[in-house]
C-alpha cells in the first residue's frame, strides 16, 4: 500500500515537472515571438524612413501637345501633378510602395578590413538591385554590368585630402573609399545616379569569401549550368567541370566558383558572368524564402554569421522586419532585368554603355506605376 502511494506521488511530481517545463518552454516561445514582433515593427518604421521616396529625376522626350487632352483621354478630368511623366502616350508616377536594396559582391577575400590606401577598397564585381513591391508582394531583380561607365568619385586617388572625379567602370567606385561604409555609400550614390537618382532603402556589401556561408545556410542551391565552366581555369581550383545544360547542386566553394568564374579570353565575359550571378541570386532567394518559412529566425541567424564579411546599413531589427515581410513574396519570373547597351574595348578594359531608351523603359517597368484615376 505504501509503495503504491509513493508511486502515485512520484507520478504527480513527474506530471508537475513536465507541466512546469511545458509552461516554461511556451513562455520562452511567446517571448521570442514577441521579441521578433517588436523587432519587425521597429525595423519597418526605420526601413521605410531610410530613403526619401521622392521620384527619380527622369524625364522623357515625348512632346505633350495638350496636358488636358491626355488627362481627359486617359484618366478623366484631373490636374497634372509634380513627379508624373508621360511615356508612350500614358501617364506614370514613381511607385512609393516599393523598397529598393543594393547588393554588392566585393572582390575581397577574408573578413572586412579597412583599406590600406586610395583605390584599395575592393571592386564591386557583382551589383544587383532587389526591388520589393509591398502592394503586389513581388520581388524583382535588376542586374548591373560591373563595366558600366559612370562618373565616379575618385576619393583620395590624387593625394591626401583631395577628391577628384573620373569616368570609369561602376565596379571600381567601391575601391575609392575605406573598404567599409564610405566605399558602400560612394557605390550607392553611383548606382542611384545611374538610375536617375533612384531612392535606395538599404545596401549590403559582402566579401566573396562569404558566398559558401550564405549558400550552405540555406542547404545549397540547385540550378542548371548556363555555360561550360572549368573551375581550374581562371579560378580557384576545386577540380570541377560543369557543362551547359547540366543540373548541379552547389555546396561550399562550388557556389563561390560558379558566381565568380569567368573566361577572360572571351569578349564580354563580365556580361556572361552577370547572367550566372543573376541566375544564382534568383535560385538562392527562392531557396532562402522556402527555408525561412520553416525557420523564421534564419535571416537573423544568417545576419550574425555574415557580420565579419559584410558591411550593411540594414540593422538587425530591419532584417527581422524583412524576414517576416518577404516570406510571402514571390519572385516575378518576368521581373528579372539587366541593362541593355553596348560593350566596347577601351584603352585598358572593356567598357559598357547603357542604351538610354532601354534604361528608361526599364525604369518605367520596375520603379513606376501607371496613373489610373486622378479625377477630382
Amino acid at each position: 500500500m505504501m509503495d503504491e502511494r509513493r508511486k502515485m506521488r512520484k507520478r504527480r511530481r513527474i506530471r508537475k515537472t513536465i507541466g512546469a517545463w511545458f509552461i516554461a518552454v511556451m513562455a520562452v516561445l511567446v517571448l521570442m515571438a514577441s521579441a521578433m514582433g517588436v523587432l519587425r515593427i521597429i525595423g519597418r518604421e526605420r526601413l521605410l524612413a531610410s530613403a526619401e521616396n521622392t521620384a527619380p529625376d527622369m524625364t522623357t522626350d515625348e512632346t505633350i501637345d495638350s496636358i488636358d487632352d491626355i488627362m481627359n483621354r486617359q484618366t478623366g478630368e484631373g490636374l497634372w501633378q509634380e513627379g508624373w511623366l508621360q511615356y508612350e502616350g500614358r501617364i506614370y508616377e514613381y511607385n512609393d510602395d516599393i523598397m529598393t536594396f543594393l547588393i554588392m559582391g566585393i572582390d575581397k577575400n577574408g573578413e572586412v578590413e579597412d583599406s590600406q590606401g586610395a583605390a584599395d577598397g575592393g571592386q564591386a564585381d557583382a551589383l544587383f538591385l532587389v526591388v520589393a513591391d509591398r502592394r503586389k508582394k513581388e520581388i524583382r531583380l535588376v542586374g548591373i554590368n560591373r563595366d558600366t561607365m559612370v562618373d565616379i568619385n575618385a576619393y583620395g586617388a590624387y593625394g591626401e585630402g583631395t577628391d577628384g572625379s573620373a569616368k570609369a567602370q561602376i565596379a571600381v567606385q567601391h575601391g575609392f573609399g575605406d573598404g567599409r561604409e564610405l566605399s558602400c555609400e560612394l557605390t550607392k550614390d553611383a548606382v542611384s545616379g545611374l538610375f536617375y537618382n533612384l531612392p535606395i532603402h538599404g545596401y549590403a556589401a559582402v566579401n566573396m569569401d562569404a558566398i559558401p556561408v550564405i549558400n550552405d545556410a540555406v542547404g545549397g542551391v540547385t540550378l542548371e549550368a548556363i555555360e561550360d565552366i572549368d573551375t581550374d581555369k581562371y579560378g580557384k581550383s576545386i577540380g570541377k567541370v560543369w557543362h551547359e545544360g547540366e543540373e548541379i547542386h552547389l555546396q561550399g566553394m562550388e557556389a563561390y566558383c560558379y558566381v565568380r568564374w569567368r573566361d577572360r579570353e572571351k569578349f564580354e565575359s563580365a556580361r556572361l558572368r552577370l547572367a550566372r550571378q543573376k541566375q544564382y541570386l534568383e535560385a538562392f532567394l527562392e531557396k532562402a524564402r522556402c527555408e525561412t518559412k520553416k525557420n523564421i529566425t534564419l535571416p537573423v541567424r544568417l545576419y550574425g554569421d555574415l557580420a565579419p564579411y559584410m558591411v550593411t546599413d540594414i540593422s538587425i531589427d530591419e532584417t527581422a522586419y524583412l524576414a517576416g515581410e518577404l516570406i510571402g513574396y514571390t519572385l516575378d519570373p518576368e521581373g528579372i532585368y539587366t541593362l541593355s547597351g553596348e560593350t566596347i574595348r577601351g584603352e585598358s578594359y572593356e567598357e559598357f554603355y547603357p542604351d538610354e531608351d532601354a534604361l528608361k523603359a526599364l525604369m518605367i517597368a520596375v520603379f513606376y506605376r501607371e496613373v489610373e484615376d486622378v479625377s477630382e
